[in-house]
């Protein structure tokens, strides 16, 4: 056998391949053929066509791993602000634009500082190893000895989809909508509140949808910005988190630490202004990290209809 390089060496005799040294393979794509997904792979199916299969196997299934740990409610609801209504190819081929931005953007994808684009994909990576195969071997890919361990297909990572792990959907007034943990309980309040809150605990995330016309016609956005503002306090600090923004809705949050009945609590404010419309959330905890934790469920935020913002 010829020399194998020391990652190729690892992969061929220990079937296995690390983290770091899967994605410099992917950075080899050719993204100056972008549009022509085969021609950005050729690099990578040139590269693995000349090693021992075990390399392409071992490739492939490093890539399933990969894929298996992107497959959650929690990532799905983040992309498409529900974990029950989405393509589940559409959101398979989504994961796999996280295997050819590099190492450092994946790991945010996994940690939920950074959402994946629905409406972007790259499924051509997943047929890389069998063109590989198909052309060191010189027969059809379809004749592929191999099937990728663990199974990529979105549900399979069934520990990640267990029922409890998936959220209930609320109906809001004016036409909103979210999802919650199914342990958390729902009360309407006055002018249309909804009161949401775990079963244990004292968090609580109170919501308020707004709808103002001027002259028989929706109020600007800025009006309803203004209207946002006024009940912000002036010590309330600016947040700039990621993943929370809708379309055709501008969006404000700030954060406070306030005493309320003589304990002290973190509130987290935010507010989703369009014309017309507005949407003014207050989270109450004992902690800003239990705020933050209630504040993912806005990921799921929808509007029927959608809005113009100007």
């Amino acid at each position: 056998m010829k020399y194998l390089p020391p990652v190729i060496e690892k992969m061929y005799r220990e079937k296995s391949l690390d983290d770091l040294d899967f994605f410099a393979m992917t950075n080899c794509l050719d993204w100056s053929q972008q549009g022509d997904d085969d021609l950005v792979l050729e690099p990578l199916i040139q590269y693995l066509s000349q090693w021992p299969d075990e390399v392409i196997f071992v490739f492939e299934d490093k890539m399933a791993e990969l894929l298996h740990k992107l497959d959650s409610p929690k990532i799905a609801r983040r992309t498409y602000r529900s974990d029950k209504y989405f393509s589940g190819d559409g959101f398979l081929y989504a994961r796999c634009v996280a295997l050819i931005n590099g190492r450092a953007y994946y790991q945010k994808i996994l940690d939920g500082r950074k959402k994946l684009d629905g409406d972007r994909e790259f499924e051509a990576i997943l047929y890389a190893p069998r063109k590989a195969w198909a052309r060191k071997h010189r027969q059809d890919p379809s004749g592929y000895p191999h099937t990728a361990s663990p199974d990529y297909e979105t549900g399979s990572n069934q520990e990640c989809w267990k029922e409890e792990n998936l959220w209930t959907e609320h109906d809001l007034s004016l036409g909103w909508k979210l999802s919650a943990p199914l342990d958390w309980r729902q009360e309407e309040g006055d002018g249309g509140e909804t009161v949401l809150y775990p079963s244990q605990g004292e968090l609580t995330v109170r919501i308020t949808p707004f709808h103002a016309e001027k002259s028989g016609k929706p109020a600007p956005a800025k009006v309803m910005e203004q209207a946002f503002l006024q009940t912000i306090p002036p010590q309330a600090v600016v947040m700039k988190p990621e993943g929370y923004r809708l379309a055709g809705f501008r969006v404000r949050f700030f954060e406070n630490r306030e005493t309320e009945g003589g304990q002290s609590m973190h509130h987290i404010y935010a507010g989703y202004f369009a014309k017309g419309e507005l949407l003014s959330v207050n989270v109450f905890g004992r902690s800003r990290e239990e705020c933050m934790e209630a504040v993912d469920i806005l990921q799921t935020l929808q509007k029927r209809g959608g809005q113009e913002q100007g």
